[in-house]
């Protein structure tokens, strides 16, 4: 009975050991932007162009059988920060995984960063958002990626090239012959009257400013997206940007492995377990023996 108590207590030990202090929990992380030479947990990143490659490592130290997911994801926008960004657009991303193996990863978007306005967003789990596996980042409505390390917003608006410009020389050029040619019998009437002059006068700027007006809408029309990207979407939201927090959550609690790496050693377990049902063979057939001589000898 003994022996059976002492092996259920290696038992009960072993299972003790591997409880909840031996569950993935969250890490803290900081990163790089230049390639490690200097390291940083601010949840924003600030600067005119956009940061294409980020190194992302932990802080301290992880358990065994733990996995990280980190990402870093580009996005197009309609303005240069996040109360003015509008719609935006998935450009492409990069993840990786850290681990007690790999505790370091490198991200790198340089194919697919944003040109011109834009977000760039690093983050602590493997979802894609990009509007079909995860929410398309959106103000004031949607303020995704979650689980934000840190976030930049900037860039400058694209030039769009002339379409319409080129055409308007053309029309200009046109109306002025026809001008010029309703002007010409004016002469004729300079012999007669001195008021031509002003009839002349007043044909010539009638028509320029008719012609050169053409253009104008087109700018104007070019500019006119400006105010509305400028301008915060319907709703209200905050219009402070999202802030990033150094930590990241495992993909699971449970870590992955043997139950070495839970805390159990199994066969450690397997070896007591079986030493224990030796002794209990070899003291059940001690008490079996003494029992038989006992009989015999009151007999």
């Amino acid at each position: 009975m003994t022996v059976a108590l002492s092996v259920a207590g290696v038992g009960a030990a072993q299972a003790h050991n591997g409880g909840s202090s031996d569950k993935c929990g969250q890490v803290s992380v900081k990163f790089s932007l230049d390639g490690g030479k200097h390291w940083t947990t601010n949840g924003r990143i600030d600067g005119g162009k956009p940061p294409t490659t980020i190194t992302v490592k932990f802080t301290g130290n992880s358990k065994q059988g733990c996995e990280y997911p980190v990402s870093l994801a580009s996005y197009s926008a309609e303005g240069p920060d996040w109360a003015h960004s509008g719609t935006q657009a998935f450009l492409g991303w990069d993840t990786a995984t850290l681990s007690s193996k790999n505790k370091q990863a490198t991200l790198d978007i340089s194919d697919v960063a944003p040109t011109c306005f834009g977000q760039v967003d690093l983050y602590g789990n493997g979802t894609k958002y990009d509007g079909t596996e995860g929410k398309l980042p959106h103000y004031p409505d949607s303020a995704t990626p979650t689980q934000l390390i840190t976030a930049w917003n900037g860039g400058q608006k694209c030039d769009t090239p002339p379409t319409t410009p080129p055409a308007s020389p053309t029309d200009s050029a046109t109306p002025t012959p026809s001008d010029s040619t309703s002007a010409t019998p004016t002469p004729s009437d300079s012999t007669s009257a001195t008021p031509t002059p002003s009839d002349s006068t007043s044909a010539s700027p009638s028509t320029s400013p008719s012609d050169s007006g053409s253009p104008s809408p087109s700018v104007s029309d070019t500019a006119s997206p400006s105010p509305s990207a400028t301008t915060p979407a319907a709703g209200g939201g905050s219009v402070t940007p999202p802030t990033g927090t150094p930590v990241v959550s495992p993909v699971s609690s449970t870590p992955t492995g043997n139950l070495a790496e839970t805390g159990g050693n199994g066969s450690q377990t397997v070896a007591f377990a079986g030493g224990g049902a030796a002794l209990l063979v070899i003291g059940g057939g001690a008490v079996y023996f003494t029992r038989r001589r006992n009989r015999t000898a009151g007999n």
